[in-house]
């Protein structure tokens, strides 16, 4: 549970546990910690808000991570769900990302928190669907069919998932898409509300990485990625754009790198010439070209 919350200090992971108080997820460590060390935490701002409790030192970074100044040997805060958290759980399993025990204890989880309260006779049914639990004969047998696409129909046409699902705003929805680096079941969308995706995520933290993930997850699914090539070529990032030639298969070579000459920039021609990344996937044709740029 909670695996999109981490907790570390220098890189070393720490573990907690959770428990539920009325409506509210209390996280507590489990472990003994160093005093005046710094422990990140890392979580998915889109379905989550956490409240540290009042006279918690700490630094806020990039979205979705903070920076507790540890003056304790335990820590414990409040994590608040979002509505979004319901979408994400459906997500995960639409994609095989968790199996069917750990959808129910997520599902459970949203069920006993404030906002899932407001669905909770939706959710109560949906649950029951899910485990099977009527044992009426007729129902078990024309439900004998293969157990994931049983649940994923019942997923997908629950109103509560609809209902979330479709007041997600651009930026939520992005966030859902880039928390993995590619899967197979994704939102269907036209290729302007892809382009509106693409401008969020230019706008948002992490932009570099989140762009990349975009393109990673639509990848041959026939979308025109001419922002994504603008944007890799003039963010000047050697190793992001090495990473979305290398990663993404529908880039055309030649397209980048006419926009990179276009740039008329020396230095970044120099620094992708020498980058040992670049070296073995941008194909030698196209190094000899830059290099006849310079």
């Amino acid at each position: 549970m909670f695996k999109d919350i981490n907790l570390s200090i220098d890189n070393t992971k720490i573990n907690f546990e959770y428990r539920i108080e009325k409506d509210i997820i209390i996280i507590k460590t489990v472990e003994e910690l160093k005093i005046n060390s710094i422990l990140k935490i890392f979580y998915d701002e889109n379905i989550y808000e956490i409240q540290l409790n009042k006279n918690t030192k700490y630094d806020l970074g990039k979205a979705g991570q903070i920076f507790i100044h540890l003056d304790n040997k335990e820590l414990s805060f409040s994590v608040i769900l979002k509505n979004n958290y319901f979408v994400k759980t459906v997500y995960k399993y639409m994609n095989k990302l968790i199996n069917k025990d750990i959808l129910v204890e997520e599902i459970n989880v949203f069920l006993k928190s404030k906002v899932g309260k407001k669905y909770t006779e939706d959710i109560t049914n949906l649950l029951l669907s899910i485990k099977n639990e009527d044992k009426d004969i007729e129902t078990l047998l024309l439900n004998r069919t293969d157990e994931y696409e049983r649940i994923f129909n019942l997923l997908i046409n629950d109103k509560t998932y609809i209902h979330i699902a479709e007041n997600m705003s651009d930026l939520e929805l992005m966030l859902l898409i880039t928390s993995y680096i590619s899967v197979p079941y994704l939102p269907k969308i036209d290729q302007d509300f892809f382009n509106d995706l693409i401008n969020v995520a230019k706008t948002y933290d992490n932009a570099l990485e989140n762009i990349w993930r975009l393109g990673m997850n639509y990848d041959g699914r026939d979308y025109d990625y001419e922002l994504l090539d603008d944007f890799f070529v003039n963010s000047k990032n050697v190793w992001y754009l090495g990473e979305y030639i290398s990663g993404v298969c529908q880039v055309d070579q030649e397209t980048i790198v006419r926009k990179i000459i276009n740039t008329a920039d020396k230095d970044f021609i120099k620094q992708i010439l020498k980058d040992s990344f670049m070296e073995n996937f941008l194909d030698q044709k196209y190094k000899e070209i830059l290099e006849e740029n310079l």
